[in-house]
Protein backbone atom coordinates (compact mmCIF):
# COMPACT_ATOMS: atom_id res chain seq x y z
CA UNK A 1 0.00 0.00 0.00
CA UNK A 2 1.10 3.57 -1.15
CA UNK A 3 1.06 7.17 -1.18
CA UNK A 4 2.21 8.49 -4.17
CA UNK A 5 2.46 12.04 -5.36
CA UNK A 6 1.86 13.86 -8.60
CA UNK A 7 5.45 13.38 -9.78
CA UNK A 8 5.52 9.57 -9.38
CA UNK A 9 7.08 9.45 -5.70
CA UNK A 10 5.83 7.33 -3.44
CA UNK A 11 5.90 9.38 -0.11
CA UNK A 12 4.45 6.87 2.17
CA UNK A 13 4.25 2.98 1.83
CA UNK A 14 2.83 0.32 4.27
CA UNK A 15 4.14 -3.50 3.44
CA UNK A 16 2.39 -5.30 5.97
CA UNK A 17 -0.76 -5.88 3.91
CA UNK A 18 -1.50 -9.33 2.56
CA UNK A 19 -2.47 -9.38 -1.42
CA UNK A 20 -5.03 -11.44 -1.01
CA UNK A 21 -7.04 -9.07 1.16
CA UNK A 22 -8.62 -5.84 -0.42
CA UNK A 23 -6.94 -3.00 -0.63
CA UNK A 24 -9.57 -1.18 1.00
CA UNK A 25 -8.81 -3.55 3.81
CA UNK A 26 -5.41 -3.66 4.09
CA UNK A 27 -5.82 0.15 4.22
CA UNK A 28 -8.08 0.04 7.48
CA UNK A 29 -5.96 -2.61 9.02
CA UNK A 30 -2.57 -0.81 8.03
CA UNK A 31 -0.39 1.57 9.90
CA UNK A 32 -1.09 4.31 7.47
CA UNK A 33 -4.44 4.09 7.53
CA UNK A 34 -5.08 4.31 10.94
CA UNK A 35 -2.85 7.12 11.32
CA UNK A 36 -4.96 8.62 8.41
CA UNK A 37 -8.34 8.21 10.19
CA UNK A 38 -6.31 9.74 13.45
CA UNK A 39 -5.19 12.48 11.60
CA UNK A 40 -1.45 11.87 12.62
CA UNK A 41 -0.60 11.49 9.41
CA UNK A 42 1.67 14.11 7.84
CA UNK A 43 -0.53 15.41 4.90
CA UNK A 44 0.16 18.49 2.94
CA UNK A 45 -1.81 21.21 3.77
CA UNK A 46 -4.60 22.62 1.96
CA UNK A 47 -3.48 24.52 -1.16
CA UNK A 48 -5.38 26.24 -4.61
CA UNK A 49 -5.62 24.52 -7.37
CA UNK A 50 -3.82 25.52 -10.38
CA UNK A 51 -5.63 29.29 -11.44
CA UNK A 52 -8.06 29.09 -8.46
CA UNK A 53 -8.00 31.23 -5.23
CA UNK A 54 -9.95 28.59 -2.87
CA UNK A 55 -7.99 26.34 -1.44
CA UNK A 56 -8.66 22.68 -1.56
CA UNK A 57 -8.07 19.38 0.57
CA UNK A 58 -5.40 17.17 -0.36
CA UNK A 59 -6.97 13.60 -0.84
CA UNK A 60 -6.36 10.12 -1.35
CA UNK A 61 -7.25 8.52 -4.61
CA UNK A 62 -8.55 4.66 -4.58
CA UNK A 63 -11.06 2.45 -6.20
CA UNK A 64 -13.95 1.10 -5.69
CA UNK A 65 -12.58 -1.06 -2.66
CA UNK A 66 -12.23 1.81 -0.34
CA UNK A 67 -14.62 3.28 2.33
CA UNK A 68 -15.79 6.70 1.51
CA UNK A 69 -13.89 8.87 3.98
CA UNK A 70 -13.06 12.74 3.69
CA UNK A 71 -9.93 12.11 2.86
CA UNK A 72 -10.34 9.37 -0.03
CA UNK A 73 -11.44 9.90 -3.33
CA UNK A 74 -13.50 7.17 -5.05
CA UNK A 75 -15.32 6.51 -8.35
CA UNK A 76 -19.47 6.51 -7.87
CA UNK A 77 -20.49 2.93 -8.77
CA UNK A 78 -21.03 2.18 -12.97
CA UNK A 79 -24.79 1.81 -11.80
CA UNK A 80 -25.09 5.78 -11.09
CA UNK A 81 -22.91 7.03 -13.34
CA UNK A 82 -23.92 5.66 -16.65
CA UNK A 83 -26.98 7.84 -16.85
CA UNK A 84 -25.21 10.75 -15.03
CA UNK A 85 -22.87 12.26 -17.67
CA UNK A 86 -21.19 14.24 -14.56
CA UNK A 87 -20.92 11.44 -12.51
CA UNK A 88 -18.74 9.43 -15.30
CA UNK A 89 -16.75 12.58 -16.40
CA UNK A 90 -15.72 12.67 -12.59
CA UNK A 91 -15.40 8.40 -12.83
CA UNK A 92 -12.92 9.22 -16.56
CA UNK A 93 -10.65 11.92 -14.43
CA UNK A 94 -10.35 10.03 -11.06
CA UNK A 95 -9.55 6.91 -13.18
CA UNK A 96 -6.54 9.18 -15.06
CA UNK A 97 -5.35 10.43 -11.79
CA UNK A 98 -5.00 7.26 -10.78
CA UNK A 99 -2.90 5.31 -13.16
CA UNK A 100 -0.07 7.80 -11.66
CA UNK A 101 0.23 5.58 -9.21
CA UNK A 102 0.15 2.39 -10.72
CA UNK A 103 2.39 4.36 -13.50
CA UNK A 104 4.99 4.50 -10.32
CA UNK A 105 4.71 0.64 -9.16
CA UNK A 106 5.31 -0.04 -13.23
CA UNK A 107 8.31 1.91 -12.99
CA UNK A 108 9.44 0.60 -9.37
CA UNK A 109 9.06 -3.08 -10.62
CA UNK A 110 10.67 -2.07 -13.95
CA UNK A 111 14.12 -0.65 -12.07
CA UNK A 112 14.36 -3.56 -9.22
CA UNK A 113 12.84 -6.87 -10.63
CA UNK A 114 12.72 -8.11 -7.66
CA UNK A 115 9.44 -6.34 -7.40
CA UNK A 116 7.68 -8.05 -10.44
CA UNK A 117 7.34 -11.19 -9.47
CA UNK A 118 7.54 -13.11 -6.06
CA UNK A 119 11.67 -15.28 -6.15
CA UNK A 120 11.00 -18.90 -6.40
CA UNK A 121 13.94 -19.91 -4.42
CA UNK A 122 12.57 -22.30 -1.30
CA UNK A 123 13.34 -20.32 1.91
CA UNK A 124 15.35 -23.30 3.56
CA UNK A 125 17.85 -22.88 0.58
CA UNK A 126 18.52 -19.12 0.92
CA UNK A 127 18.49 -19.45 4.53
CA UNK A 128 21.24 -22.29 4.82
CA UNK A 129 22.85 -20.13 1.84
CA UNK A 130 22.96 -16.75 3.69
CA UNK A 131 23.99 -18.41 6.99
CA UNK A 132 26.60 -20.88 5.59
CA UNK A 133 28.49 -17.50 4.29
CA UNK A 134 28.37 -16.04 7.52
CA UNK A 135 30.00 -18.69 9.15
CA UNK A 136 32.87 -19.12 6.91
CA UNK A 137 33.75 -15.57 7.26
Amino acid sequence: MAIVDPDYKFICIDVSGYGRNSDGGILEESIMGKRLEAGMLNVPEDKPLPGKVEKSPMVIIGDEAFSLKTYIMKPFPRRQSRNDRKKDTYNYRLCRARRVVENAFGILAKKWRVFESPMEMKETTVKKSYYGNMHTT
